[in-house]
């Protein structure tokens, strides 16, 4: 399975389930946005250590 599950009952109306389409991938996208940032935080960090200013 994907992760996501998704009830065999008929959602009581498409626009709500849009919407919480649309959240979720916001949400998803918010995430790995975070972990980039992250990444870039930490890769920063090391170049300071690493490589100091000439």
């Amino acid at each position: 399975p994907s992760g996501l599950s998704c009830p065999k009952e008929a959602n009581p109306s498409p626009h709500l389930s849009r919407t919480t389409a649309v959240a979720e991938c916001a949400l998803q996208l918010r995430r790995i946005g975070d972990k980039w940032d992250l990444r870039q935080k930490i890769l920063n960090l090391l170049t300071k250590l690493f490589c100091p200013e000439t």
